[in-house]
């Protein structure tokens, strides 16, 4: 309590108002205990039990195993709005373009839901109610109507409300699903065009494929189709983000790898019997022939590791970043409905582990994780997030390898884009910024030690201040600065010469912020601060610099650089590319 105190004050907030901040805080917890229900209760009794047996076997209620089938095919049946509680009503939060919301041009952003009807059924009075008992009234089946008692967001508490009739449809979350991006780096007196693929999860719409549903939603084909777009773009080389992407589907992870390699073995799984069964890409020919990397975090995990660890075997790409989580287990799902003795009694789902997986090198990435060709700094602390934080997590182990023919040997560029990675960023200010902050952060939760005096708090701020303001007033500065080249367009590479930091993409778009930096604490939770002052909080989020995919780019940009000007480098590590791949245009 003294320390949440201290927090608000130094954040410039009187006596007064950090009372009734507190006040509301402590409250909101005691609500939030207080409408835990039977499902809850279960749930986290089931779940403590089978956690206690290993980490990644646990019990999902009815309403958790249907969030997870949303989450694993990207779709649901509603009207298309981002809900989320404030105080006692449930507020409109972001509505999704092209749905029944958006197309209606009746919700609004900050608008708060205070009814909910079916049909021309009565409406239910749903203030003060858990979050996700609202959604579940307002998801539906597709083409029934809801409809909605909204007190408009620049209404009063006792202004006047708005009855709202919306029918259900289909909604995309296309915000999770895979994306692209170019980044342009110049190197010399060429500018090399890298495209990004951001993928946040391994996603496949299960049902609807096995429906035969030609459309269904899927990460690789998502993949597969913007590869397409980028090879029309003529990008010199592709880079897979996988930070935080915490896996998914392990069919999606093979087919993914399938699409950068021609055929054969992807990952190895071995049963609790110690029967070891490989699973194949089995389509012929590559989506994409040119170089590529794998760009991944302590976040990446499971189908992440596997993707990774098959580029890496095959040598078919770098992989860029810090060492992976380490979870080297397999889940399935059972529907415990099919216990049931009728359709209104949910059991819910049992996802329990019934395998290992191996690389098809023969080891694991259980405990150890995927370790990266090129290290950025670590960001995590391996003794409390990852496989290696669990007491039971299962060893690391090695069987026999399999079979497999690798597509290159990139062995011989990795020293010389290390050593150009390591000259660069010692001279490039945002990332050393980085660098000293993830310092600074484990040293503070290693110490597990934070002051209650005033003052020293206080002079910490300040600090933390002065180095922010300083941070903006560089970025800023740098953004208005024309994109100057180390050589004239047009000018030779000089042997040898490592290309500066990237400065900003976009001419006129300011980036005031570091993705990753420490940010000023104003002492607030969740939805404490106001909606307005929070959408705002993650535009500058989304908008902030990303120092480690600039980074990745720039590694990605020197490989092509290398590879264009060394044919015969490029024929010994990579013989697939072809001597047409060869010289700039």
């Amino acid at each position: 309590m003294k320390n949440d105190w201290l927090r608000l004050k130094l954040a410039g907030k009187d006596e007064k108002a950090i009372r009734e901040t507190l006040d509301k805080r402590y409250e909101g917890y005691q609500n939030r205990l207080k409408k835990l229900n039977n499902e809850d209760v279960f749930q986290m009794f089931m779940n403590a039990y089978a956690t206690a047996i290993e980490p990644h076997t646990n019990y999902l209620g009815p309403r958790s195993a249907e969030n997870f089938d949303i989450q694993m095919r990207l779709s649901l049946d509603g009207i298309g709005a981002v809900l989320q509680s404030r105080e006692d009503y449930t507020v409109v939060r972001e509505v999704v373009p092209g749905g029944p919301a958006d197309k209606s041009g009746k919700l609004k952003v900050g608008d708060r839901i205070v009814g909910v009807a079916q049909g021309n059924g009565t409406f239910t009075d749903v203030m003060g109610w858990r979050i996700d008992d609202v959604v579940q009234l307002i998801r539906g089946e597709r083409n029934s109507t809801v409809r909605l008692d909204v007190l408009p967001a620049d209404a009063g508490p006792d202004g006047k409300h708005a009855t709202i009739a919306l029918v259900r449809q289909k909604i995309s979350m296309e915000e999770q699903s895979a994306k692209k991006k170019i980044i342009e780096v110049r190197e010399g007196g060429v500018m090399r065009h890298i495209g990004i693929i951001q993928l946040p999860t391994f996603y496949q719409d299960f049902e609807a494929r096995r429906r035969g549903d030609k459309d269904f939603k899927s990460a690789t084909r998502d993949v597969a189709r913007i590869l397409g777009e980028l090879k029309k773009e003529k990008v010199d080389n592709v880079l897979i983000d996988l930070r935080n992407n915490g896996g998914g589907s392990l069919v999606e992870a093979v087919e993914l790898t399938g699409l950068f390699i021609d055929k054969g073995p992807v990952v190895q799984q071995r049963n609790a019997e110690g029967r070891v069964e490989v699973e194949n890409d089995t389509n012929a020919g590559l989506a994409w022939d040119g170089p590529m990397g794998v760009l991944i975090n302590r976040g990446s995990a499971s189908a992440s590791e596997i993707f990774a660890a098959a580029i890496q075997d095959y040598g078919r790409g770098l992989v860029i970043g810090e060492p992976s989580f380490g979870k080297g287990t397999v889940q399935t799902l059972i529907n415990l409905d099919r216990f049931s003795q009728n359709d209104k009694v949910k059991y819910g789902e049992l996802k329990m582990t019934i395998a290992q997986f191996f690389r098809i090198n023969g080891g694991t990435t259980q405990l150890r994780g995927v370790t990266p060709d090129i290290k950025l700094p670590v960001t995590s602390d391996a003794d409390t997030f990852g496989e290696s934080s669990y007491d039971n997590a299962l060893p690391w182990v090695q069987i026999k390898p399999a079979t497999y023919l690798p597509s290159g040997d990139l062995k011989e560029l990795v020293a010389p884009l290390q050593k150009r990675h390591d000259v660069r960023v010692a001279r490039d200010k945002d990332f050393l910024d980085i660098e000293q902050d993830i310092a600074e952060a484990l040293k503070l939760r290693k110490d597990n030690v934070i002051s209650l005096n005033e003052a020293v708090r206080r002079k910490e701020r300040e600090t933390q201040e002065a180095k922010a303001k300083q941070r903006e007033a560089r970025l800023a500065s740098s953004q208005s600065e024309a994109d100057d080249s180390p050589s004239a367009p047009g000018g030779k590479d000089k042997s040898g010469r490592v290309p500066m930091p990237t400065k900003p993409a976009k001419p006129g778009k300011t980036v005031v912020s570091l993705k990753g930096a420490t940010q000023t604490d104003d002492g607030l939770q969740g939805d404490e601060r106001s909606l307005t002052a929070e959408l705002a909080a993650e535009k500058a989020a989304k908008n902030a610099k990303d120092v480690y995919l600039q980074e990745a780019a720039h590694i990605l940009a020197d490989e092509s650089g290398m590879l264009k000007a060394d044919t015969r480098m490029a024929s010994r590590t990579m013989p697939y590319l072809g001597a047409a791949k060869g010289g700039d245009n």
